[in-house]
């Protein structure tokens, strides 16, 4: 009796663990949409409301949004926030008091995380109607490319995007980057053809972009190992993959299997971590 019971007991716990692996590889990945801070640098500038854009093509695809600029008041409850996007497109050494206190609050956020996913973007004002839809840009919307950093955090436990555009506009936000340990954002680009090719085995590819729109007058982003230990991978570069490393438009710690550098996916993490579970009690039974 004691052993149909066991047998039992074993059948129905090898079910539990199939329903929980089912659900892992079935659930839609924004069944729960994330709670996102999007914050200015500043208040002021040309290029505010291309921001808000940006920030309007997450709230679009269903996420909780918050928008705040970053030079009004100090805040606290950086904790709050799944995702931050901090986009800096103002003139100007952006480092007043006030600012420097949010710089460092973001910058604890994020190296307090277990989960540091970061998303680097040298032209993310690029991505807005009114670059994509220039004489020089591509005509092509961009919403569907920046829904897809928050689509691909949201899978890993959220994160951190800094988007920025050439050097005239990244003191600013290179300050959160020292205090992350990461290499600053440099440079300018304006060199045609004005686009940026997509690695097509980046977790960020986007069906429908071989390439992104870069008619902004572009800056460069950190890639390779940095300070604190990421791997920052090309996601969008200039010229061919051999240059991709020095010419990045876009990178990201999601790795890539172009440039040896593939990171897990969340749910294949998962699923080795149930093996191990599964292995373990294997072995407790056969003791």
């Amino acid at each position: 009796m004691k052993k149909n019971k066991k047998n039992c007991w074993d059948s129905a716990k090898k079910l539990l663990l199939y329903a929980i692996i089912n659900a892992l590889l079935l659930a839609p990945v924004n069944a729960i949409a994330d709670t996102i801070l999007f914050a200015h640098v500043d208040n002021y500038g040309n290029y505010h409301d291309d921001g808000e854009r940006i920030k309007q093509m997450l709230v679009n695809a269903g996420h909780t949004v918050t928008s705040r600029d970053l030079d009004v008041a100090v805040y606290t409850d950086y904790d709050d926030f799944n995702q931050i996007f901090v986009y800096d497109l103002y003139h100007g050494t952006d480092r007043s008091s006030i600012q420097d206190s949010n710089y460092q609050g973001i910058a604890s956020w994020y190296n307090d995380r277990t989960n540091q996913n970061l998303i680097l973007d040298g032209r993310i004002i690029s991505s807005d109607s009114t670059w994509t839809s220039m004489s020089n840009g591509t005509k092509i919307p961009e919403d569907e490319w920046i829904q897809n950093y928050a689509t691909q955090l949201e899978a890993r436990g959220g994160g951190l995007v800094l988007g920025t555009d050439h050097n005239a506009f990244q003191s600013g936000i290179n300050r959160i980057n020292e205090l992350i340990n990461i290499s600053l954002f440099h440079g300018n680009y304006y060199t045609a053809p004005l686009v940026a090719t997509v690695d097509p085995l980046s977790p960020l590819y986007v069906s429908g972009f071989p390439v992104i729109n870069d008619n902004s007058s572009t800056g460069f982003v950190a890639t390779g190992i940095q300070a604190n230990g990421q791997t920052l991978t090309p996601v969008a570069y200039h010229g061919e993959t051999s240059t991709a490393w020095d010419w990045a438009a876009v990178s990201s710690t999601m790795g890539s299997a172009t440039f040896g550098t593939e990171v897990p996916e969340p749910a294949t993490m998962m699923l080795f971590g149930l093996g191990l579970l599964g292995v373990a009690g294997i072995g407790r039974r056969k003791k």
